[in-house]
């Protein structure tokens, strides 16, 4: 098993995590509590076997260490962030507050495309390049978010959200086979039989009657504008508020 340590903070001169070789999970804190954390650790543990690491302790020890050992248990709202690299665990946390609503802008990343096949796209890893060059074009256009296209077309998700897309009066997510991280605010929603996955593509963004971003840490967010938009119909608003809702029960 992982060793728990309270510290982000490696030796990066004889750490793995120089070569990416690591995971790591943010987590929304509510009430003192992490939020949705036996999901969470079920993707770094299926991380970890992909790179050949320590499985991470169960919940239980996680939690009894984070109320021992951090101040998670005082705060409100926060962020819980774990770093697996090195046969350790080690876990920070500090008082978060959501940004208030915003009229988010997305648009379609001009260049990078993901490749559906890399495992990379299943796990959150150290390795994080492409998404660090997302969230650059993104910041360079004056957008919140740019999606990615796979080696085909389809479209994938962003530098650090899932995209859903109301189509006919119905959510979709892209699969993870084409290249979409299974994100835990993603799985939420499919799970609850709000959304379903389908191959999406540019076109189907452009018609779709809504589009929602989405990650465990702020929830659903409406977008306001995207590529090419040009609905066929009105949204659903009762789709949007259930988003909205589960993701933040």
């Amino acid at each position: 098993m992982l060793e728990l340590l309270s510290d982000l903070r490696v030796d990066l001169a004889h750490s793995a995590a120089r070569h990416g070789d690591g995971l790591f999970e943010t987590i929304r804190v509510r009430a003192g509590a992490p939020c949705r954390l036996e999901a969470h650790l079920e993707r770094l543990a299926a991380g970890a076997r992909f790179l050949g690491l320590e499985p991470p302790p169960p919940a239980p020890v996680l939690r009894d260490f984070l109320a021992a050992r951090t101040g998670c248990a005082g705060l409100a709202s926060g962020v819980l962030h774990l770093l697996a690299v090195d046969r350790t665990l080690r876990v920070a946390v500090a008082p978060w507050t959501p940004p208030g609503p915003e009229p988010l802008r997305l648009g379609l990343a001009d260049g990078l495309r993901r490749f559906s096949g890399s495992p990379l796209n299943r796990f959150k890893t150290l390795s994080y390049l492409e998404n660090r060059l997302l969230a650059r074009e993104a910041e360079a256009r004056g957008l919140f978010e740019v999606v990615a296209l796979n080696e085909s077309g389809r479209l994938t998700d962003g530098s650090r959200t899932s995209l859903f897309l109301e189509l006919d009066g119905r959510l979709y997510t892209p699969p993870v086979a084409d290249g979409a991280l299974p994100g835990v605010a993603r799985r939420v929603l499919l799970e609850a039989g709000l959304v379903r996955e389908a191959p999406l593509t540019g076109p189907d963004l452009a018609r779709a009657e809504a589009v929602l971003l989405g990650n465990a840490l702020r929830g659903a967010l409406p977008v306001r504008d995207w590529p090419g938009r040009r609905a066929r119909r009105d949204p659903d608003p009762e789709l949007t508020a259930r988003a909205v809702a589960l993701l933040e029960g």
